[in-house]
C-alpha cells in the first residue's frame, strides 16, 4: 500500500506558503516510504525480491534519483556484490566486483558512514581507484545513459560489522542530492539492515527458533519504527491543523492541499497505532481486563458504531440475538475492538446497496458470533492466510488491499479470551466470519489477565 497518492497537487500558492507546504510533504513521503518499508518486511521469505522492492520504495521518494543498487559484503571473496538494483541493466551490473575502499560503495562500507557527491569534480575523484573491469560493466549496465552527475551513499550498519551499502544515482544534473536526503536513505538503510538481520536468524538457527526469534524481531522492530514515526506524525498533523484554522472560511488551492496533507496524515496515524497496538498484543504487554458483560450488548454496540460506515454505501444491517442474556468474562473495550473490524471488514466488502448481518447464538459451553456479508468473497487457497499479520489481498476490482493489521488484531484478541476465530466464503457469495467467546461459566483462563 502507499500513501502519496493525494501529495503532489499542482496549485498557486506563495513563495512562503510553497516552502511550508514542500517541507510537509515531503516529510510526509518520507514516513509513507519507512511505513511502505515496514509493511512490506514481513510479507517474504524471498529475500532478494524484497531487497528489490524496498529499493524501488526508497528511490520513488527522491525525485532525483534514476539509477541505484544495494550491495552486500560477501566474506569468502572479499568483495561487495550487487543483491538489487533500479535504473540499471542487471546482468552487466551482477558481474561489477568491488574491492573494501574501492570507488564510492566501497568507501562508506569500509569507514561506516554515508557519503554524498554533490558535483562533477567529487563524482570524478570517486571513481579514480575504480578498477577497469568493473568501469566497463557500470557502463555497459547504464546501458547508454549519461555519466553519473551526483550520488549518495550510505551504509548497511548491524551491531558488530557493515553488511555492505545502498547507493542512489542522479544522471541529469550536479547538486540532485542534499545532506537531508543522505540522512533519510540512512534511515531506510537502517531498515535494511534489520531485514537483512531477520534473514540471517533464519538461515542460522533451527527453524523452531529461528521462526519464534524473527517473529520477536518484528514485534520489536514494528514497535521500534512505530514509535519513532508516532512524533513526527503528530507534528505534522498539527501543523496541518494549524494550517487549516488560521485558513477557515476560505476555499483556495492552499486550503485544498492542506486538507490533503492533513487526510494522508490522519491515515498514516491510524495505521501506526495499529501497529503499536497489534506489538503490544503479540508481546503480552496488552493484558485484559475482565469483567461480567451481556454479549448482547457488546454485538450491538459495535453495530451501532459501525452504522455510518454501512450508511455511506446505502447497506443494510441486520442483527440476531437471544431474548436471555449471554454472560461472559470479557474485556469488553478489546472484545468490540475485534468485533468491530470483522463488521468494517464486512463493510468495506460489500457493495453498495450490499448486505451485512451480525448474529449471536449459544452453542454448549460457548457463544458463537458470525458477520456475514454479500461481498465478493475469499478464494479458499487465501482462507488459511487471511488472519495472518499483514497479509492483504484486494477483493475486487477498484477495491485497494488494506493493511492486513484488522483480521491479525481480531484473531488475536479472541484467542486471549480463550475462544477461535474462522471463517467461510465462496468466490462471488459473500463472506461469514465466525468466532467464539466461552460462557462465564465455563471459561478456561488463557492465562492473559
Amino acid at each position: 500500500m502507499t500513501f502519496r497518492d493525494e501529495l503532489s497537487p499542482a496549485v498557486e500558492t506563495s513563495p512562503r506558503e510553497t516552502a511550508v507546504y514542500a517541507g510537509m510533504r515531503r516529510s510526509v513521503k518520507e514516513l509513507a516510504t519507512l511505513l511502505d518499508i515496514a509493511m512490506a518486511f514481513p510479507l517474504t521469505t524471498d529475500l532478494d525480491r524484497l531487497l528489490e522492492t524496498i529499493l524501488a520504495r526508497s528511490a520513488a521518494t527522491f525525485d532525483a534519483a534514476d539509477a541505484g543498487a544495494l550491495f552486500l559484503y560477501d566474506p569468502d571473496s572479499d568483495h561487495l556484490v550487487v543483491k538489487a538494483s533500479i535504473g540499471y541493466e542487471k546482468e552487466p551490473l551482477s558481474h561489477v566486483r568491488l574491492l573494501p575502499g574501492e570507488a564510492m560503495v566501497g568507501r562508506v562500507f569500509q569507514q561506516g558512514q554515508a557519503i554524498l557527491c554533490a558535483t562533477l569534480e567529487e563524482m570524478a575523484a570517486d571513481i579514480t581507484n575504480l578498477r577497469e573491469e568493473n568501469r566497463l560493466y557500470f557502463q555497459r549496465a547504464r546501458a547508454g545513459l549519461l555519466q553519473p552527475r551526483g550520488a549518495m551513499c550510505a551504509p548497511l550498519v548491524a551491531k558488530d560489522y557493515v553488511l555492505g551499502a545502498v547507493i542512489l544515482v542522479n544522471l541529469r544534473r550536479p547538486g540532485a542530492f542534499s545532506s537531508a536526503d543522505v540522512r533519510f536513505l540512512q534511515a531506510v538503510a537502517n531498515q535494511i539492515t534489520m531485514v537483512l538481520e531477520n534473514a540471517r536468524l533464519l538461515s542460522e538457527a533451527s527453524r523452531a527458533q529461528a521462526l519464534d526469534e524473527a517473529n520477536r524481531f518484528k514485534d520489536e522492530f514494528l514497535a521500534s519504527i512505530s514509535h519513532q514515526l508516532l512524533t513526527p506524525i503528530t507534528s505534522i498533523k498539527a501543523a496541518a491543523d494549524l494550517l487549516l484554522t488560521s485558513a477557515a472560511g476560505s476555499d483556495g488551492p492552499a486550503v485544498s492541499l492542506t486538507n490533503s496533507i492533513s487526510r494522508n496524515t490522519q491515515r498514516l496515524q491510524a495505521l501506526v497505532e495499529e501497529l503499536l497496538d497489534l506489538a503490544r498484543l503479540h508481546r503480552g504487554e496488552a493484558s485484559l481486563s475482565r469483567e461480567p458483560w451481556d454479549l448482547r450488548v457488546i454485538v450491538e454496540e459495535a453495530l451501532a458504531a459501525v452504522e455510518p460506515l454501512a450508511e455511506e454505501k446505502d447497506q443494510t444491517l441486520d442483527m440476531e440475538v437471544p431474548s436471555s442474556s449471554c454472560s461472559v468474562l470479557a474485556d469488553r473495550g478489546r472484545l468490540e475492538q475485534a468485533l468491530m473490524n470483522l463488521l468494517s471488514n464486512s463493510c468495506k466488502f460489500a457493495p453498495r446497496h450490499g448486505h451485512v448481518a451480525v448474529a449471536l447464538r449459544e452453542d454448549g459451553d460457548e457463544y458463537i458470533v458470525s458477520v456475514s456479508d454479500t461481498g465478493p468473497g475469499i478464494p479458499l487457497a487465501e482462507q488459511t492466510h487471511i488472519f495472518e499479520r499483514f497479509y492483504s489481498r484486494s477483493r475486487g476490482p477498484g477495491r485497494k488491499a488494506g493493511a492486513g493489521l484488522g483480521l491479525a488484531i481480531a484473531k488475536t484478541v479472541v484467542e486471549l479470551h480463550g475462544g477461535r476465530i474462522w471463517v467461510k466464503s465462496q468466490g462471488g457469495r459473500g463472506s461469514t466470519f465466525f468466532f467464539t467467546v466461552p460462557k462465564e461459566d465455563h471459561r478456561e483462563d488463557p492465562g492473559s489477565g
